[in-house]
């Protein structure tokens, strides 16, 4: 059986096609954050729902949307990003398997947000932001991976992990403390066809290599 996923299009960059259809199949349950349902359009994805409080997704593509009944949920409060708003709706209804996508961008202070939300959610669900270069997560205990030899992986303490270790990397980690602004385990490279890496506390937020 097709495990089937959810995606998540956020109203940011949006990797290329060819990467986007890596993780995207068809049945899979789609939500679009407000603006993110302008790349939908682009796309030719048809969403399940639009959330959000709707001040981004242009007026045409809201009215295509409608048109063909797409439920469109708006959300006017302000504490809670459009982000957020539909991870809210994710737990509700007990969806899992999430790929985000549009949660990088060029403005930094965006893309650091969604990970600091992305860090309230990933003991809920199991959820990954997938950009143009990486498929990027938060730990929960350890990961064993099939990856190619010679790819990128970096590793941050969000703002501290404890216990970090790791096999198959050049620079291999032996129960490491990873706290950010003090010691970062970014720009490793893998050593082996095969990796693993784990963490005895704390929040690790991981980047693999996708390109």
């Amino acid at each position: 059986m097709i495990k089937t996923s959810t995606i998540l299009i956020l109203n940011g960059d949006i990797p290329s096609r060819k990467i986007f259809n890596k993780f995207y199949k068809k049945g899979d349950y789609v939500i679009c954050a407000d603006g993110g349902a302008n790349s939908a359009a682009r796309l030719g994805i048809l969403p399940n729902i639009i959330i959000g409080d709707l001040d981004s997704i242009t007026k045409s593509n809201l009215n295509i949307f409608k048109k063909k009944g797409v439920e469109i949920r708006k959300i006017k409060e302000q504490e809670t990003t459009d982000f957020e708003k539909a991870l809210m709706y994710i737990v509700v209804h007990g969806l899992n398997n999430v790929f985000v996508f549009g949660a990088v961008s060029c403005r930094p202070d965006h893309t650091l947000n969604n990970f600091s939300v992305l860090k309230r959610y990933y003991k809920l669900i199991d959820i990954k932001i997938i950009d143009k270069d990486f498929e990027i997560f938060y730990l929960n205990k350890e990961i064993k991976r099939k990856y190619r030899k010679g790819k990128v992986v970096s590793l941050m303490g969000m703002p501290i992990a404890i216990g970090v270790s790791s096999n198959g990397l050049k620079y291999k980690l032996n129960k490491d403390t990873l706290d950010y602004g003090i010691h970062e385990g970014t720009l490793n490279v893998s050593s082996s066809d095969n990796i693993s890496i784990r963490k005895e506390k704390g929040d690790l937020l991981v980047f693999l290599s996708i390109v």
